[in-house]
């Protein structure tokens, strides 16, 4: 289970009327298990109250899926899932839109379109997260497996992100449920190593179990400590659930 995780921290001065918290995820082509994991996290935060927004940048906007393209262009309007869901859109034109400008007027337009969720994760790769979340402080989740090949891909995320960012990320080695935890604790240790030797960084992590709710209970709330709040223009009261949330799922086809 993450070390750095205490029940309950991440809601401390999380009040009404802030503005959505902002966490990005990162994300990579050959991703499987973690994008189970990241609805999970959803989910999690999702029944503790806190409408949820997963903005997917990996896929494109379509007209039947319109996602944050139209929203940014007030073309539409987000809404939160009646039925208690996150929500979960398309975001990559709409993520590239905000690219165009500077970091903290981005942030600050994102926040003007999503102000209904409570919590917004950003699935997006490397170099879009250290662009957009540069001048924020925030500590960017990189969802790690067992195997020689995700701790390739997972060291390959933690040296992008050294590259191009000063944001320090967290890594939650996810194991499937019944596994030996031990397999996840090698992964983490060989990622903490490299981060030390040839990144100079110390990296916050830990190992959670898929098939335990306490420990991904635990690693949501992690995650509002380490997001950051968006301070758009329009924040105003404490979201609200309403109708009409688009329909999509994480890693369909596009």
């Amino acid at each position: 289970m993450l070390p750095e995780i205490h029940q309950g921290a991440g809601l401390l001065g999380f009040a009404a009327g802030q503005g959505p918290r902002l966490l990005p995820v990162l994300s990579h082509p050959e991703a499987t298990m973690e994008l189970e994991v990241l609805w999970q996290l959803a989910m999690q935060l999702q029944q503790q109250g806190y409408p949820v927004l997963v903005l997917d940048a990996t896929a494109e906007e379509q007209a039947q899926e319109p996602g944050l393209a139209p929203w940014l262009a007030r073309q539409a309007s987000p809404r939160s899932d009646d039925m208690g869901m996150p929500t979960v859109v398309p975001a990559a034109r709409g993520l590239a839109q905000l690219m165009d400008g500077e970091g903290a007027a981005a942030v600050q337009a994102l926040a003007d379109v999503v102000h209904p969720f409570a919590v917004v994760l950003l699935y997006a790769t490397a170099p879009t997260v250290a662009a957009l979340m540069r001048d924020q402080a925030v500590t960017p989740l990189i969802i790690a497996t067992p195997g020689e090949a995700a701790l390739l891909r997972s060291y390959s995320l933690l040296k992008q992100m050294a590259a191009c960012s000063s944001l320090p990320c967290t890594v939650a080695v996810v194991q499937a449920p019944g596994s030996r935890r031990d397999g996840g604790e090698r992964v983490l240790q060989a990622l903490r190593r490299g981060s030390a030797q040839w990144l100079g960084t110390r990296l916050r992590g830990g190992v959670v179990n898929a098939g335990d709710e306490a420990e991904l209970g635990a690693l949501a709330l992690q995650l509002l400590e380490n997001a950051c709040t968006m301070a758009g223009r329009e924040v105003g009261t404490a979201p609200a659930y309403s109708p009409g949330a688009t329909r999509y799922h994480l890693g369909q086809p596009h």
